[in-house]
């Protein structure tokens, strides 16, 4: 899919503070300033593939964070044609992580599409640091039972990636699984509630147990999961309460992954007995 380029550019200046959530407040003289010059120019220049927000895409989530002070700020920043600059006072330090993620709202939800980090940022009052981060899909590894007969518990494992491992770690919080035997691929598509099995998360690593339907013929069970960002993405400064906290589908169907999937076979399982001839004395 050809998308449009997000140039970031973050500038050392001296402005407001906005959104702070760390444990002290910085004095104007030790402030620095995340300037985040977002541009998106006409389709027709974007060349490089990796460096794209896609065409659904209207909003993009900015945090700058720092994994020892505990510093957290959050930032949406609705897409324009035109582009726009978002500017974030943060005190001085090294060692900031910013992290950026496009999304779109899907069923009420803020609706993860491609995201990027840059890592270890340094900040210095009056003076300037360039940072361009690129936004890039995730992609979904998934695994696990292949058929399983009616009522049979199944597994499905999945491992989230991206082309330069930029925003899987410390991201995720947690998960459930969405699975109905009616395919809904199309993004349009409402996503299952049920099973809304809860999954176990570890980074960009996720696990699900579930029941397979009672099925009377062979039917295909298709699977995602919603997974939610970790808390440190909500936005709490949105007037919609459900856009605040931030998810992904994956696989992403937003993104064209295809789903997960498995056949429920009513004639598998069940108890095989095995009668051999005996020799009589």
């Amino acid at each position: 899919m050809r998308g449009r380029f997000v140039v970031l550019l973050l500038s050392v200046g001296v402005l407001a503070l906005t959104g702070c959530t760390g444990e002290w407040a910085p004095r104007p003289e030790t402030e620095g300033t995340l300037r985040l010059r977002i541009v998106r120019p006409e389709t027709s220049t974007a060349t490089v593939e990796p460096k794209v927000v896609p065409a659904g895409a209207t909003k993009i989530r900015v945090r700058v964070w720092h994994a020892q002070t505990g510093y957290n700020v959050v930032a949406t920043v609705p897409l324009t044609t035109t582009g726009m600059e978002l500017n974030l006072a943060v005190p001085e330090d090294d060692g900031y992580t910013v992290d950026i993620v496009s999304y779109l709202i899907a069923e009420g939800r803020a609706t993860a599409l491609t995201g990027g980090r840059a890592p270890d940022v340094s900040v210095q009052a009056k003076e300037t640091t360039s940072v361009e981060v690129t936004l890039r899909p995730w992609t979904t590894e998934t695994s696990g039972d292949e058929s399983v007969g009616p009522g049979d518990t199944y597994t499905v494992r999945m491992v989230a990636t991206d082309a330069d491992g930029l925003i899987t770690r410390q991201t995720f919080e947690s998960a459930t699984l969405r699975a109905s035997t009616t395919t809904f691929q199309a993004a349009s598509a409402a996503l299952p509630a049920a099973p809304g099995t809860l999954g176990v998360v570890l980074d960009d690593r996720m696990s699900f147990t579930a029941t397979a339907p009672d099925v009377t013929k062979v039917t295909t069970l298709y699977a995602a999961a919603l997974v939610e960002f970790t808390r440190g993405w909500r936005d709490d400064t949105l007037a919609t309460a459900t856009e605040r906290s931030l998810f992904i589908e994956l696989p992403n169907r937003h993104m064209g992954e295809p789903l997960h999937h498995l056949v429920v076979d009513p004639t598998s399982g069940g108890i095989v007995i095995d009668i051999t001839s005996l020799d009589r004395p």
